[in-house]
């Protein structure tokens, strides 16, 4: 079993006060191929997310969709990562996105060379798919934040992005991003999930405090933000549906 556990608050069809519901192309031969860790596949817990939240009917499918944690925490990446993989064992192709670049974590998950990714892409020219790596036992690509992450400019550039990520969503079923916390005065979270068809959101267990879930929710709510549902990472006990209708 792997180190963090999530469990679903919210699916994409239910309603509680915190969150109410509101064809790959060829890949070159040049394309580096990489391997699944038996500890990165993920559990029950992953499977179960993307069963209620992608295995819907056709036209209630959400093919682009942004994961973010409402504050700073190291479980975000790892939620979307084992997702991604969970969704693409079932399914179609799946490119999992780098979208916080002021955190990378992807490129570490997967022991990937974060020389070029999406930051690069952003500021370069030509297709995406030069940008991205493929996973060799699954229908899985992975977009990594790149060399510039440093630059969160380039995320802002907000045009240039839409078109990337317009890009992904032609080249691939499924789209993952794994975006930046939903903070205060940063719209890096918002642009991201604008640009999804939605958003999951991450609550940290014993530390994301219910005024800051509740700011984000809010935040999202006046940005035209479509809350899929939210995840609660790293719990060790179960919580009974009557507490969450409570947050």
């Amino acid at each position: 079993m792997h180190e963090q556990s999530a469990e679903i608050l919210l699916g994409a069809k239910e309603t509680t006060e915190l969150c109410p519901q509101t064809g790959a192309s060829q890949e070159s031969s040049e394309t580096p191929r990489l391997s699944l860790r038996a500890d990165q596949v993920g559990g029950a817990e992953e499977a179960e997310l993307v069963q209620r939240v992608f295995m819907l009917p056709a036209h209630e499918v959400p093919h682009v969709v942004t994961f973010c944690a409402v504050e700073e925490t190291n479980g975000a990446g790892g939620i979307c990562s084992r997702a991604a993989i969970n969704l693409a064992n079932q399914t179609g192709s799946v490119c999992l996105v780098e979208g916080n670049f002021q955190s990378p974590s992807l490129h570490q998950y997967f022991s990937l060379d974060n020389s070029r990714g999406l930051s690069d892409a952003l500021l370069e020219s030509g297709p995406i798919r030069n940008f991205v790596f493929s996973l060799r036992e699954a229908s899985l690509s992975v977009l990594s934040g790149g060399s510039r992450c440093g630059n969160t400019q380039a995320l802002r550039k907000s045009e240039r992005l839409r078109h990337r990520i317009a890009e992904l969503r032609q080249e691939f079923s499924y789209v993952l991003i794994c975006g930046p916390p939903v903070r205060q005065k940063q719209m890096d979270a918002v642009l991201l999930a604008q640009i999804a068809d939605g958003i999951i959101l991450i609550l940290e267990s014993m530390v994301t405090r219910r005024e800051a879930a509740r700011t984000a929710k809010e935040n999202l709510f006046a940005a035209n933000v479509n809350i899929l549902g939210a995840v609660l990472n790293n719990h060790s006990f179960s919580i009974p549906e009557t507490l969450y209708k409570r947050l």
